[in-house]
């Protein structure tokens, strides 16, 4: 089974990326986070760090070229979190070029609920009319505070037309 789903074009939602799909850093220290099983589409948890990076990426070729998507993290924090009283940031830029960013903040959420992150606004990218070997960059960071924080569950990642 993959980690990375890619849906039919014709399909509302494009891409599934399951947290086994994205680099995760300090993602292979048991120590900071929890991998529950061998099954890719399980969820990952932050137990404990001070540097937040989770970056995934996903050809260009799997969307309609000159249409707009939406990246959206899907989110939820358990009742022992900690330390979100910081905003994260989330990241989109195609084939390495100017970044688009989004602060969210989730000390407002309710704990044990799925939400999608960014919260408020959509964090979107347009997809160019050439996407030979083109890629799709995104992420989530919290590296700037260097405050300790827990008790994230990340469902997955999915990309997604950003209007019907």
């Amino acid at each position: 089974m993959s980690s990375h789903y890619k849906g039919d074009k014709s399909n509302n939602v494009v891409i599934h990326d399951k947290p086994r799909a994205l680099d995760i850093t300090w993602g292979g220290d048991e120590r900071y986070w929890k991998f529950p099983s061998s099954d890719n589409s399980s969820p990952v948890e932050l137990l404990q760090v001070s540097w937040l990076q989770v970056n995934g990426k996903a050809k260009l070729s799997y969307f309609v070229p000159e249409k707009e998507y939406a990246v959206k993290f899907k989110v939820e924090l358990k009742p022992d979190n900690f330390g979100w009283a910081d905003p994260v940031y989330l990241m989109v830029a195609t084939d390495g070029r100017q970044r688009t960013w989004k602060k969210a903040d989730l000390s407002t959420k309710i704990a044990g609920k799925e939400f999608d992150v960014p919260i408020d606004k959509l964090l979107t990218f347009k997809v160019p009319k050439d996407t030979n070997g083109k890629m799709v960059e995104f992420g989530m960071y919290e590296i700037w505070k260097g405050r300790w924080k827990g008790g994230l569950v990340i469902n997955e990642v999915l990309i997604e037309p950003a209007s019907s």
